[in-house]
C-alpha cells in the first residue's frame, strides 16, 4: 500500500528541545521535503510540504550558536534544523532543511572572498541567496568588521564604511537578497606583500523585517 503525505503548518515559535511528530505512510521514499519560508520574520508562520512513502517520523532542533569569535557576529536569530525521515525495515532515507528565526532586533555578517584587484584597491564581489531571504529581509544600517575601510556597491546604491566601524544607513531600506560588491584601498604594506592582503572582506549588517506585503 502505499500513501503521499503532503502538507503541514509550523508556527513561528519552533520549540527550542527537539520534536518528534510520526505520520503513518508507506514507502521509504522522500520526494519533496521543503519549508516557505526558511527565513522567518517576527510573528510570522511557515508552510511545511512533504510528499514521502514509508514510515514517517519529523524532528526538529535548536542548531547551537557558533561560538563569537569577534564583534561582528550574528545575534537575533534562531536557527532549527528540520528533518524528515522515511524508513521501511532497516531502510532510511533522510531530508534536512534549515529554517531561520529572525527576532527584532538582528544582526547579519557578510563576508565575501576577495576576487581581484583593481589599481590599489581588494574587489569582492558575491551574492546573498535571494530564494532564502527573499525581499522582506530588508538592511537597516551596515559597518566594517575589519578596521579597514569597505566601500559596498548593492541595489544601485553605495556605501563607504570607515574603518572605525561606525554604522552607515546609505543602504538602509534595501532588501538584503541579491549581488553586491565589496571594495577595499589596500596599505602600502599590503601593496608590497600579497600574503598581507585580505582573503575576504566582511561587513556587519543590523537588519528589519518589511512589514506588510512587499
Amino acid at each position: 500500500m502505499k500513501r503521499s503525505c503532503h502538507q503541514g503548518l509550523v508556527k513561528r515559535n519552533l520549540a527550542a528541545y527537539s520534536a518528534v511528530v510520526f505520520f503513518g505512510c508507506a514507502g521509504p521514499s522522500i520526494r519533496q521535503f521543503s519549508v516557505e519560508p526558511q527565513v522567518l520574520c517576527e510573528g510570522e508562520s511557515a508552510v511545511i510540504r512533504w510528499d514521502a512513502t514509508g514510515e514517517l517520523a519529523m524532528a526538529y532542533s535548536l542548531e547551537a550558536a557558533p561560538a563569537a569569535e569577534s564583534s561582528c557576529n550574528a545575534r537575533g536569530r534562531e536557527t532549527f534544523a528540520m528533518t524528515l525521515v522515511a524508513r521501511k525495515g532497516s531502510e532510511e532515507v533522510p531530508r534536512k532543511v534549515e529554517v531561520v528565526q529572525l527576532h527584532e532586533s538582528v544582526t547579519e555578517p557578510i563576508a565575501i572572498r576577495t576576487t581581484s584587484l583593481e589599481g590599489s584597491t581588494v574587489v569582492a564581489v558575491g551574492e546573498k541567496n535571494r530564494a532564502l531571504w527573499g525581499d522582506r529581509v530588508l538592511i537597516a544600517t551596515l559597518a566594517s568588521c575589519q578596521s579597514r575601510v569597505v566601500e559596498v556597491r548593492h541595489s544601485g546604491k553605495t556605501a563607504v564604511l570607515p574603518s572605525n566601524g561606525a554604522v552607515s544607513d546609505a543602504l538602509s531600506e534595501t532588501a538584503l537578497a541579491g549581488s553586491c560588491e565589496f571594495r577595499s584601498p589596500l596599505s602600502s604594506d599590503e601593496q608590497k606583500n600579497p600574503a598581507l592582503r585580505p582573503k575576504d572582506l566582511e561587513v556587519l549588517a543590523t537588519l528589519r523585517c518589511r512589514k506588510g506585503p512587499p
